[in-house]
């Protein structure tokens, strides 16, 4: 197939893959870093930039080239997931606003239109990594449409906490959307093992970390701009 491919869609996949390499390296050096410090939030700010060149060629790919039903949650997943782990940070516990009622409005509906029209999709590489990874967006997007009610102690005590979390859920799904299409042959534990040692990384943050370094980074947290 891939004697067929267009200069524009070599060009695409290039972008993509540059990109995602660097998405890849910056997002474990900010994962790495302690947290607050200056290394860590240059890396992160980097890592958010090139985490979105990734989704805009994945979705040109996706649309223009080559769909595929795995590649397509993902990258919804993805899309939500950075940018509510950039809100979280922007936003340090304080009532979501207009375009964060939207986002998560659109992460939630979309799995569900997604849903309605699977049957007429190519068939996705493994059911279960499908609708694992819509159930995880309906429950993230779900979490933050239930936000816009939950007492502003409760938002200002877990900020961190959902930084963390969606954050590192755009990780574990970039990490798996790379290592599900450099290794298909072994799909779909090719995805699975990212994510299952990405789960467990995040669930070790929410325990562990919160209560080491909340003190050294609350109001100092930042994304470089």
């Amino acid at each position: 197939m891939s004697h067929s491919h267009t200069a524009f869609h070599w060009i695409n996949i290039g972008i993509h893959v540059l990109f995602g390499v660097v998405a890849l390296g910056l997002g474990l050096a900010a994962i790495c870093s302690r947290k607050g410090g200056l290394f860590h939030m240059r890396s992160g700010g980097l890592f958010v930039y090139a985490y979105i060149i990734v989704v805009v060629t994945a979705i040109i790919g996706l649309l223009a080239f080559d769909f595929r039903s795995f590649l397509a949650v993902v990258t919804f997943l993805s899309i939500y997931d950075v940018f509510a782990g950039y809100r979280a940070l922007q936003l340090r516990g304080t009532p979501p606003q207009a375009i964060d009622r939207t986002a998560s409005l659109f992460g939630f509906t979309t799995p569900w239109i997604f849903i309605s029209i699977m049957r007429h999709l190519p068939r996705p590489w493994s059911p279960v990594l499908t609708w694992s990874i819509l159930g995880a967006l309906v429950a993230i997007s779900g979490y933050d449409l239930l936000r816009n009610f939950l007492p502003n102690a409760w938002l200002k005590r877990v900020w961190v906490h959902e930084h963390m979390v969606k954050m590192m859920s755009a990780y574990v799904a970039i990490t798996s959307a790379f290592a599900g299409t450099v290794f298909s042959h072994y799909m779909p534990w090719a995805a699975i093992v990212p994510s299952i040692l990405g789960t467990a990384t995040a669930c070790g943050f929410l325990i562990a970390g919160p209560r080491a370094w909340r003190k050294k980074i609350n109001g100092t947290l930042h994304l470089a701009r």
